[in-house]
């Protein structure tokens, strides 16, 4: 989901996308360690790099704001 919310973002927004999942990597790393944390990069790239029906961008973004208000923002 969040590689697909790099893709469906402008060109200008692209890299504080990238940085808000590099946040959630690093939490990933602090609470479930580095192999958890480097899966979910490793989809990340997979997600920003792979083709896919943008149709679904609406339901991404909505998707990453929820999961970044639940653990990004405390």
């Amino acid at each position: 989901m969040a590689g697909q919310v790099v893709e469906c973002s402008a060109d200008t927004d692209k890299q504080d996308q990238i940085s808000r999942a590099m946040e959630l990597a690093n939490q990933i790393a602090i609470h479930f360690g580095l192999k958890a944390a480097f899966t979910f990069a490793g989809a990340l790239g997979y997600g920003s790099g792979h083709p896919f029906d943008k149709a679904g961008c609406g339901q991404a973004i909505d998707g990453w704001k929820q999961i970044q208000a639940k653990y990004l923002n405390k």
